[in-house]
């Protein structure tokens, strides 16, 4: 038979079984009973010992396992053995309630996988006997009553016969299977056994003439994600794996998927459980805030971003009544609007950030008013000119003024249909509902609709991360409860990452009809035609309906503080350290500003992070914010995407000459009106195999000369310009110009390869005008000259 089954295949593992098994073994641990957490002896942070108790524990276990072989030649131990060593010179009283409280911790964190145990009805249904193999340092009795805790009574009245190593002193790979076979007596091709380790379960029971079987818990893919998800847990939360155990409770479930498309784990795996968790609290907030108001406070879901936040929600508490609402940043800006002061702050933040048609569209003004103003074509000096005279003109303009406030009157008239038709009446309480992270909207509504309606306006959020303290009733899943400022921050910034997952195909909302229709804007085809996004959805709810299938019983510890930790390490690992296949996906999205404006921008580019790797180094997202950077680098590999995590988590402060070393010597003429000479510049490794080099030009303007043949026979150029000397100060994004490059004794055998004699150089023109400049060369040297690579490499 099929020797590795997948956990979703094993209920029905009897169907492919081989004539005449007589008994079922099962492996216990992570077979028949698993753990709240990612490994095993996470559970032990829960030990209350100074300084965290897992690393004593494990050390405890080691030690004792030693000094029992050295001793008595045993190679199992029992937790008397391991408390012995761990406490030193504690009493039997100490050592037995010690032990207690290991085994209540065992017992809060154990769940009965629930088609293992569909599997044991079954194998009794067939008449066939039942028996637990299990290597362990519990004994037989503490092991059944574990069971019996974590399954149920009924669970343990099927099983026969309870084999564990510390009860015989003989693992699974040792001597426990004879054992079982002299014990039972049968023969060892009468018994089929199931279990997780492919050595104890599988090749040790085979050795033994068994018909064994092992259960793979998690594909290859889970497997990893759910290890990097336990890695980031302990990058977000000091306290976890020291204090607070990592857990995982989305475990069983994902091991139930079978599909191995990539949107779909997406979706099933790390959407769908994190949503779960956020509808679990939203419940939770919901029933606080409406016991503290003393009457139902509504839910209303913010389109677009809450479109899956509120398919999840509706599915999970259907009775909640819960809506949505088209709300969207435009349109409560744009209400905003009521007085002068309030367009004086709408200027201040926005002019900026938004041509003149976008600002225009915001204060509702016509083509015709604002047309003299809307020009400058492609050229961003004229822009910035017409935009600076379009706002002087706003604020000099009283009655532009006045037509702005009475269209706002009327537009807010709109919005408070558009409330209505989701139910909202006069003095109610309504719970806003979005991804985050600032509750822009809440900001801008609470005041509006306290004013209009007499409705008190709340915000729950999925991360809120607020740089001004609003002093509005706002909470997040994941906000400055539970993480620090730093972290929330650079949560933020790849916060599109689940809006994009989340979000309805469709236009943002820009203007209502009288009744309170929502009129949308129009989007683009490609960003509106993602097959992807709809198969992460459908994933994402299977999970949702699917949710606690995998169990027989949640354990004590599944509690909704640990769920929310363990989303959040999830959406992190998520945001900063993606798969490929996770990049592959979206790669296919788009996503607009939401500014009244269609235009949509790619979410990946791949480009970006390759080329700025090689041209800056580990530091050059220093100057970049692109909303999906870690997506970007994920193809340079795990060292590169960690020392980004870890700078943006800690906002350490790395610059480029942190990361000089290794550097080559290479030799460059300057030749300028009245004089010349060589001189040696140093170029410091940056990704791929690229070098920089950098070298200042000054108000002389002299040639540059590149001696590129002394050092390399086949050389690759990644880019060869001139930069502003001030760009390059820190904080300030650096913009190359491409220099007038001439290239002697060098032939171009493709775009950027060059094969160099000796001689050759790359030539620079000097750049027009005085003001200090640098030339950077970003190359490779794929072929180096040997003969002077080694004398001129820089320890």
């Amino acid at each position: 038979m099929q020797m590795t089954v997948r956990a979703f295949e094993i209920e029905g593992l009897l169907d492919k079984a081989p004539e005449g098994i007589e008994v079922l073994s099962l492996d216990c641990f992570d077979t028949l009973i698993w753990r709240n957490t990612h490994a095993p002896t996470d559970i032990f942070a829960d030990i209350e010992f100074l300084g965290g108790g897992v690393e004593p524990r494990m050390w405890a276990e080691s030690h004792a396992r030693k000094r029992a072989h050295l001793r008595t030649g045993a190679r199992e131990v029992g937790l008397t053995d391991i408390y012995r060593e761990m406490m030193g010179n504690a009493d039997d009283a100490e050592i037995e309630a010690a032990i207690g409280r290991e085994l209540a911790i065992e017992a809060d964190h154990a769940f009965a996988f629930a088609p293992t145990v569909a599997l044991m009805r079954e194998a009794k249904r067939r008449g066939l006997k039942l028996i637990i193999v299990s290597d362990m340092y519990l004994t037989e009795p503490q092991l059944r009553a574990h069971i019996a805790g974590a399954a149920g009574e009924d669970v343990l009245a099927l099983v026969d016969h309870v084999f564990v190593s510390n009860a015989h002193g003989e693992g699974k790979r040792d001597g426990l299977f004879p054992i079982v076979l002299k014990t039972l007596g049968v023969a060892a091709d009468k018994i089929l056994h199931v279990g997780d380790n492919r050595a104890a379960d599988y090749d040790a029971a085979h050795e033994h003439g068994l018909h064994a079987v092992h259960l793979l818990q998690f594909d290859s893919d889970a497997a990893s994600r759910l290890r990097m998800e336990a890695a980031t847990a302990l990058m977000l939360d000091p306290q976890s794996g020291i204090t607070r155990p990592v857990a995982q409770p989305h475990r069983a479930q994902i091991a139930m998927r079978s599909s191995d498309d990539p949107a779909y784990m997406l979706g099933h795996d790390i959407v769908g459980p994190g949503l779960e968790t956020f509808a679990h609290w939203l419940k939770n907030e919901l029933d606080e805030a409406s016991a503290k108001a003393g009457r139902p406070v509504r839910p209303l879901f913010v389109m677009r971003d809450g479109y899956l936040p509120y398919k999840v929600f509706e599915a999970l508490y259907p009775e909640m009544d819960a809506k949505t609402v088209e709300i969207s940043r435009f349109v409560a800006l744009r209400a905003s609007i009521k007085d002068e002061k309030f367009l004086d702050h709408y200027l201040e933040e926005w002019t900026e950030r938004l041509p003149v048609r976008s600002l225009a569209r915001q204060l509702m003004l016509f083509t015709h008013e604002y047309a003299k103003f809307d020009k400058g074509g492609d050229d961003y000096e004229a822009h910035k000119l017409h935009r600076q005279a379009f706002v002087k003109w706003i604020r000099k303009d009283r009655d532009i003024q006045r037509k702005i406030f009475t269209r706002r009157d009327a537009f807010l008239k709109k919005i408070i249909a558009h409330l209505a038709a989701a139910g909202v009446e006069q003095g109610d309480a309504i719970m806003l509902v979005d991804i985050g992270y600032n509750g822009t909207v809440q900001n801008l509504l609470t005041p509006m609709l306290a004013e209009a309606m007499n409705v008190s306006v709340s915000g729950r959020y999925i991360f809120l991360r607020e740089k001004r303290q609003s002093g509005l009733d706002k909470r997040g899943m994941i906000d400055v409860r539970n993480f620090d400022y730093r972290t929330l921050h650079a949560l933020s910034r790849s916060i599109v990452v689940l809006e994009q997952l989340c979000n309805i195909e469709q236009g943002s909302t820009i203007d209502f009809d009288a009744d309170g229709t929502p009129v949308r804007e129009k989007i683009d085809a490609k960003a509106a035609s993602n097959a992807s996004r709809g198969k992460v959805q459908a994933a994402a709810l299977d999970f949702v309906a699917a949710a606690g299938n995998s169990r027989v019983r949640a354990p004590r510890a599944d509690d909704l503080a640990s769920r929310c930790r363990a989303a959040a390490a999830s959406f992190a690992r998520l945001f900063f350290l993606p798969s490929a296949g996770e990049v592959g996906v979206f790669e296919s999205f788009d996503f607009d500003y939401n500014m009244g404006s269609a235009a949509s921008v790619t979410l990946v580019d791949k480009g970006r992070g390759k080329h700025g790797l090689r041209r800056r180094g580990l530091t050059f997202y220093n100057d970049q914010l692109p909303q999906f950077m870690s997506a970007e680098l994920q193809a340079q590999g795990l060292p590169v995407s960690l020392a980004n995590f870890t700078a943006s988590r800690f906002k350490l402060d790395l610059r480029s000459t942190d990361f000089e070393v290794g550097g080559l010597q290479v030799p460059v003429i300057l030749a300028g009106a009245t004089q010349q000479g060589v001189m040696d510049f140093t170029a410091w490794p940056t990704a791929e195999g690229y070098y920089h080099l950098r070298v200042p030009v000054g108000p002389q303007r002299p040639v540059v000369a590149v001696q590129l043949g002394q050092v390399c026979e086949w050389v690759q150029v990644e880019e060869f310009g001139f930069m502003p000397l001030e760009d390059m100060w820190d904080g300030k994004s650096a913009s190359t110009i491409a220099a007038k490059a001439t290239a002697d004794a060098m032939e171009q055998m493709s775009p950027g390869l060059f094969r160099a004699t000796p001689t050759g150089v790359l030539i620079a023109a000097p750049p027009e005008g005085s003001e200090p400049m640098v030339l950077s060369l970003v190359f490779r040297p794929v072929v180096a000259r040997k003969a002077t690579a080694q004398l001129r490499a820089v320890a």
